[in-house]
């Protein structure tokens, strides 16, 4: 991807961010955490019951 690809990329993604909803930027925030958590583990079926997890929490 080039620069001005990258850039692009970068600024539609927080434009969406931007436009979520609070608990929707709280799931979204809570969701990547975990996907970096879960980057160099043998078992990435983990991150699912996780993200499930999170959105059960803000959904209380």
């Amino acid at each position: 991807m080039s620069k001005e690809g990258a850039v692009n990329a970068q600024e539609t993604a927080k434009e969406i961010l931007n436009s979520l909803s609070p608990e929707a930027r709280i799931l979204a925030k809570r969701v990547l955490e975990l996907e970096r958590e879960f980057l160099h583990v043998k078992n990435p079926t983990l991150l699912t019951p996780k993200i499930i997890e999170a959105v059960k929490e803000l959904a209380k």
